[in-house]
């Protein structure tokens, strides 16, 4: 058997070595994109975030977040109220019937919440989130009446509030508006 000799290996560059022996050299880099300052090895330094809007036709985060709140803090309205109701009207009729309402203001908010989440317009959530919050200050009104502390309604307000403030972000106004939806 003979040695090969340089260039003959067929696995080998042309008349070259593998990496990292003499007489071999890697490939030069990309020239850099105008990213910014150039480092050592020739690469650009990475493009900043700038944090825009998102790609058209794609779904804001905040939509959807908007939904996902919707539907969750409506299910649970709707699982606990159930479960409360037996329990509700034994407090007292006016309490009773604010959770009546609170349960009716659940379901409205799962499936307005869901109605967002399909890219329908989000009218519905805004408008129940602005009742929820109306009747979540009708019951922490009622329940200070009773003795309760004022603080216990808090996350009631939170909530509702957060998916107001998400759609009227501009963003969220700016997603619509491409398709055509004004609320």
């Amino acid at each position: 058997m003979s040695s090969p000799t340089p260039g003959s290996d067929p696995n080998l560059p042309q008349g070259g070595a593998p990496q990292g022996q003499p007489g071999w050299s890697a490939p030069p880099p990309p020239p850099a994109q105008g990213y910014g300052v150039q480092s050592p090895q020739g690469y650009g330094s990475a493009p900043a975030y700038s944090g825009g809007p998102a790609a058209p036709g794609q779904r804001p985060g905040m939509v959807t977040a908007a939904g996902i709140i919707g539907i969750v803090w409506g299910g649970l309205g709707l699982l606990f109220g159930l479960l409360a109701l037996s329990l509700a009207f034994a407090f007292g009729a006016v309490y009773g019937l604010l959770l009546l309402l609170s349960i009716a203001v659940s379901a409205a908010l799962l499936w307005a919440g869901i109605q967002v989440i399909q890219d329908k317009s989000p009218r519905l959530l805004l408008l129940i989130s602005y009742v929820a919050i109306g009747v979540n200050l009708l019951t922490t009104i009622w329940a200070v009446i009773e003795g309760a502390s004022i603080l216990s309604g808090l996350l009631g307000f939170v909530l509702p509030g957060i998916v107001v403030f998400l759609l009227l972000n501009p963003q969220s106004k700016q997603f619509y508006a491409s398709r055509g939806i004004t609320y």
